[in-house]
């Protein structure tokens, strides 16, 4: 299978030797490469813009570019997913020119008989491609808003406070974000028992950490937060 990545330029290397049709060497042989996307049907075609013919296989490279020309190994390849691939053998007896005067264009293509016309002489490969999104372009995408804080935990309330400490909500660290403030009482024991959220700020993208600090504790209670989960933005394709 050959492996790509969308808007990028790649290589294939595709077994050409064993299905071979004529006897003319490698400066007389092009290979014209038709792709077919396995979800709409799209077709494109392309002579590769280098081919390197070895003993078993070709090395076949094409290139991105947004304005594909199949005589020049450039291709725009979309959507990303799975295609399949037929390689067809072009053959000419004299100077071998990719143009559209020239060369087939698709398999079915049959130009005027001359020496420097290109002839299809066949299906000489198949297989898979598997062309990978590029990052930043999958098809379902999301951006995270800037959320506030959401509900304050205690998860463990301490011992020995004789006043209630200070809470301190760490700041969101997004430009223009506003940070969280909350208090908290504690009960006849010296634990913290409630916390309440005074403002519940802006601009927080991960859970902040909150501080209690003073209030004269034997052993330190733990407040943690946590901020809205549901505030999203899709887009995509």
């Amino acid at each position: 299978m050959i492996q790509a990545i969308q808007e990028t330029n790649f290589d294939a290397y595709i077994e050409t030797k064993a299905n071979k049709i004529t006897n003319l060497g490698s400066a007389q042989i092009r290979h014209l490469v038709k792709f077919i996307n396995d979800l709409d049907g799209a077709v494109f075609y392309a002579y590769p813009l280098i081919e390197n013919i070895y003993e078993r296989y070709t090395k076949m490279a094409f290139v991105y570019n947004a304005v594909p020309n199949r005589f020049t190994g450039k291709l725009n390849l979309k959507p990303a997913g799975y295609y399949k691939y037929e390689v067809y053998e072009v053959s000419w007896i004299g100077t071998v020119v990719l143009s559209r005067a020239t060369a087939p264009t698709t398999e079915t293509d049959v130009l005027p008989v001359d020496n420097d016309h290109g002839v299809v002489e066949g299906l000489v490969a198949i297989g898979k491609l598997y062309l990978a999104e590029k990052a930043g372009d999958e098809e379902v995408q999301y951006i995270q808003n800037a959320k506030r804080v959401q509900t304050l935990t205690i998860a463990y309330g301490g011992t020995g406070y004789a006043v209630a400490p200070t809470v301190t909500i760490a700041a969101s660290g997004t430009t223009g974000g506003q940070q969280a403030t909350a208090t908290c009482t504690i009960d006849g024991g010296g634990a913290v028992n409630t916390v309440t959220i005074t403002y519940a700020g802006s601009g927080y993208e991960t859970n902040p950490i909150v501080t209690l600090t003073g209030g004269g504790f034997t052993d330190a209670a733990t407040i943690t937060a946590t901020i809205e989960q549901t505030n999203y933005i899709y887009y995509g394709q």
